[in-house]
This record gives C-alpha cells, structure tokens and sequence, in this order.
C-alpha cells in the first residue's frame, strides 16, 4: 500500500526466535510511560537522521538501543509509533509557543512565531513534523490522523486571526477558519521545502517577504477603525 513502507511491516518476532522475543517485547519495566516516552523519541530522532521511509521498527530501536519487539508491543505498528510521535511533536511545540499563539494580537507577532520554530532545524520534532505530514500526505488511511493532530494548531490560528481582526468593520467577512486552516498550510509547506534547500536562503527570503506583508498590513487593518455604531433612536 505505501510502496516503500512495506518493509515498516515487519513481523514482531520470527519463529525461531519466538519466545525469547516475546518475553523480551512482555518484560515488565520500571514505568511503561517511560517505554513508551523512550521508544518515541527514538522514533523522532530515527526520522530526523534517516527520513519518513528509513523509519523501520530496526532503525527505530537501533536509535534507542532497545528490543525492536517493543515497538510493535506498545503501538501496535511502525505507523502507530510514528503517528503517535507526531503527537507528541506537536504537542511539545505548542507547549512551548502555544500561550504566546493564544495571545497574538497582531500580524507581525503571528509571522515571528513561525520564524522562531522554523529557526530550530536540529529539533527532532521540527524533522519529524515535516516529514511525517509530507510523507503522508497522499495517505487515504493516515492523512485524516494527521489533520486531526494538526487541529490545535488551527484553532489556535483562527483564534489569533479573529483577534487581530476585531473590532474590523469587514471582520464578519473574512472566513477565519479557513484562512488558519491556509496559514497552517503555508508554514507547513515552507517547512517541508525547507529540507530540500540546505542553503536555507530561499526560505530566510521568504519569511522575510512575509514580515514586510506583515508589516504593511497591519497598519492598513488598524487604521479602518471600528465598524460604525448605529444611531441611537
């Protein structure tokens, strides 16, 4: 079904090698959240070095120095391992910028806060939101999964647009969801570019293009004023 992802497949134990590697995969540890916390960070870090499709269950446990076994043990397959490393990229990120995002206000702040997560290129998680969401993006099965993770993200962008718009006399015409739902894919977008251009020049012209817009625009929108207020009878 996904061409080069078939060999993410891999069975949890060949059987000859078949009790010792479930006792292996059963063994109970200290914390299971601890596993699981191990497991996804190799998994990220595994996608940060050697991309979506070199992401094996292998590799995976290569890079945490652990049983391939528990992958498969904790999220069933490679994919639920990778989709719920996505979560937990995403998750992290927003913990770190998400109040600053709930509190933007203007134009210029939105464009700096994708400018600042953009400026940590050796972030597994930054690697791992790229990639993944590029990777699956043609995925009838996993693509809905990923919108779904990507939501808060949105909401905290419609949030921020219908700030900045308040009190706008066109506010009531401008389809915020729609219009985060588009910025959401544009920092995406510059992201996935981004690791096809070493350089990162094409992608600093960029998002200096976007704070000049900013820039402009948002003196424009603060001088339409409030919409009129009806005339008292």
């Amino acid at each position: 079904m996904f061409g080069g992802w078939s060999s993410l497949r891999q069975p949890i134990w060949s059987p000859a090698g078949q009790t010792e590697q479930v006792a292996t995969a059963r063994k109970p540890s200290k914390s299971g959240q601890e596993t699981k916390d191990k497991i996804l960070d190799a998994a990220l870090a595994t996608v940060q070095s050697e991309g979506l499709v070199g992401a094996s269950a292998r590799a995976i446990a290569r890079t945490g120095d652990f049983n391939q076994a528990l992958v498969f043990y904790h999220f069933d397959s490679v994919e639920g391992c990778l989709l719920a490393a996505l979560q937990r990229a995403h998750d992290r990120r927003l913990s770190r910028v998400g109040d600053r995002l709930a509190a933007v206000e203007t134009l210029p702040e939105l464009v700096q806060i994708g400018r600042e997560l953009h400026a940590s290129p050796d972030d597994p998680d930054h690697a791992a939101l790229s990639a993944i969401v590029a990777g699956w993006s043609a995925s009838s099965d996993f693509g809905p999964r990923v919108l779904e993770t990507l939501d808060p993200w949105n909401d905290l962008l419609e949030g921020a647009i219908r700030r900045i718009l308040a009190d706008q006399p066109f506010a009531q015409f401008v389809p915020a969801k729609e219009l985060a739902y588009l910025l959401s894919a544009l920092f995406l977008g510059i992201e996935v570019m981004a690791r096809l251009d070493d350089s990162e020049k094409q992608t600093e012209t960029v998002f200096a293009a976007l704070a000049g817009l900013a820039n402009i625009a948002g003196p424009v929108i603060e001088s339409l004023g409030p919409p009129p207020t009806e005339p008292s009878s």
